[in-house]
């Protein structure tokens, strides 16, 4: 760790072996709550390495008793792991890592689940054990008149009594706690299938694209705000493939990707839709100018060395793209939208490729 200054302890217990206490479950659950709800706020997929390392960060501000806002996390983020927030690693992710935080999560929920209906269920026996006796010692108390053997009674029915009353706010609490891990699986499970983000790229999925084109779309309709979008299609990519194999392919798409984020504005939503097509939604921006976007990006692409590794030597790669534009427009879907931006960049490869055309 780059920053001495974050430390969680509560991390080292949960990687031994020592069984998770009352007030153990009550910090976890804290955590990860918190946690999780940072992750899906800020669209940062929960793979098991994002997991641990952002937990180590929550952990350490709840030892601390630390409450800070979003850009404070995310400065303390960066300080301590040296990368962008949303940066995201999935090279060494496999099923068989089970030594990683987010796979303990996973199973100390499912011991908690199991050991808490246990528990429930003996208090609820004991509970039923402890009525029998108060009242066999309620009847005692009535019938016996010797002063020190009622005051033992009454010493007795008062720790019952006390003893009654801890077992039932335990019982609620533990229920409370098992409701909670119930909830924070089916959360976890539901922002696994609602990811947003392209693991290989960093930008948005195609389902969080389709999200913000239905957004566009609706401003258009209700504000008459503009916004336009961008199809781009890279040029052979099949062929690079083959001839270098899929790692450079993905170097090559993650390269393309690191283009966009550099030179677009900060609003632009990028998203890779799928293979080697990528799509751009420039909110408030008219279609002559979305052209000179694409444009200006197309001579960027055409231009770039992308070094590569080829039998151990170094290689310069150089790529181009196709680009398809459209204007949103009042009447539009998704569906129509993408159409017609998918028409545009097929228009530029028929005529020839790296080119920039126009749908209407």
């Amino acid at each position: 760790m780059a920053d001495s200054r974050i430390n969680c302890e509560f991390y080292n217990k949960l990687k031994g072996s020592k069984k998770l206490n009352h007030e153990d479950i009550k910090l976890l659950m804290n955590i990860v709550r918190k946690e999780l709800s940072f992750l899906i706020k800020h669209n940062i997929p929960p793979v098991p390495r994002n997991y641990e390392k952002w937990f180590y960060i929550f952990c350490s501000l709840a030892e601390q008793k630390k409450e800070l806002d979003d850009l404070e996390i995310i400065g303390i983020y960066k300080d301590v792991y040296d990368e962008d927030f949303y940066a995201v690693d999935i090279s060494g992710e496999k099923e068989s890592v089970s030594e990683t935080l987010a796979n303990k999560f996973k199973d100390i929920a499912d011991k908690i689940d199991s050991s808490l209906k246990e528990v429930i269920n003996s208090i609820d026996i004991h509970q039923e054990q402890l009525d029998a006796h108060t009242d066999k010692l309620e009847k005692v108390k009535k019938d016996v008149t010797i002063e020190t053997v009622n005051e033992a009674v009454m010493e007795i029915l008062t720790e019952l009594k006390k003893l009654r009353e801890e077992n039932s706010r335990l019982k609620n609490e533990l229920k409370s706690y098992h409701a909670e891990v119930v909830s924070l699986k089916e959360e976890l499970s539901h922002a696994r299938r609602e990811a947003t983000i392209d693991f290989l790229t960093g930008l948005v999925n195609r389902r969080r694209f389709e999200r913000a084109l239905e957004d566009a779309i609706r401003d258009r309709k209700i504000r008459h705000y503009p916004s336009s979008i961008i199809f781009v299609d890279i040029d052979d990519f099949k062929k690079i493939n083959d001839e270098y194999g899929h790692v450079v392919g993905d170097i090559v798409l993650k390269e393309l990707a690191t283009i966009f984020k550099f030179y677009l504005r900060a609003n632009t939503i990028v998203g890779r839709l799928g293979g080697e097509e990528f799509a751009i939604l420039l909110p408030g921006v008219e279609l002559q100018d979305a052209v000179k976007v694409a444009e200006r990006l197309r001579k960027v692409i055409e231009n770039r060395e992308i070094k590569i590794n080829v039998e151990g030597k170094e290689k310069k790669l150089h790529i181009t793209a196709s680009f398809g534009v459209t204007e949103i427009k009042e009447d539009d879907t998704v569906e129509s939208l993408l159409m017609r931006a998918d028409e545009a960049m097929y228009k530029a490869k028929k005529k020839g490729k790296n080119k920039v055309e126009v749908e209407v």
